[in-house]
């Protein structure tokens, strides 16, 4: 698959440093509640794992740390209505695993769109097609239709965490499980 600006957008330095600062700090906090999942993208795929944390998800805010680490991604994004938003946690290899292919959303409505934000630089990162976007900190992935991609875990870094943004661009309703961005 040939990608080009119409498929995806990739913006080193999204937030401003202290933003960035903020969202890093959080992220990379001790105490923040991270939790096991048993398989990436393929649940019959046992043999990987990761760990996840709900920001956001059936029209609800689910953590206590939206506000400081979500917010200021949200405000830099397009408008929008949110689907949901998550971080992902996986944990260095000692190989390079590749998981299994996905989209975000099976049946996602006209102008779903994915951001991939990437708290930390490790050797991991996107593969979309033939293409990795590396994992590189303050790096945001926007992928503007609903397409297939992997996750790629690191093998130099202790952890490669990232926070993954689904949402419906400039939807003038918001449909179900949505809430407006403004």
């Amino acid at each position: 698959m040939a990608l080009d600006g119409n498929s995806i957008e990739v913006i080193d330095n999204f937030l401003s440093e202290e933003d960035f600062k903020q969202v890093s700090s959080v992220m990379n906090d001790d105490m923040f509640p991270w939790y096991f999942n048993g398989a990436v993208a393929d649940p019959q795929d046992t043999d990987n794992f990761y760990f996840t944390h709900i920001f956001y998800r059936d029209s609800k805010v689910e953590s206590p740390n939206f506000n400081n680490a979500l917010m200021p991604l949200l405000k830099k994004l397009p408008h929008g209505n949110l689907y949901r938003a998550k971080a992902n946690l996986f944990v260095r290899q000692d190989k390079q695993i590749i998981n299994g292919k996905h989209v975000d959303l099976t049946d996602a409505p006209p102008n779903f769109q994915t951001a991939v934000y990437y708290v930390n630089s490790n050797d991991g990162g996107t593969l979309i097609g033939d293409e990795l976007i590396q994992s590189k900190a303050n790096r945001i992935l926007i992928m503007k239709e609903n397409l297939e991609h992997a996750s790629v875990g690191p093998t130099d870094e202790k952890r490669r965490i990232v926070i993954n943004i689904n949402y419906i661009l400039n939807d003038l309703t918001a449909p179900t499980g949505t809430t407006v961005l403004e």
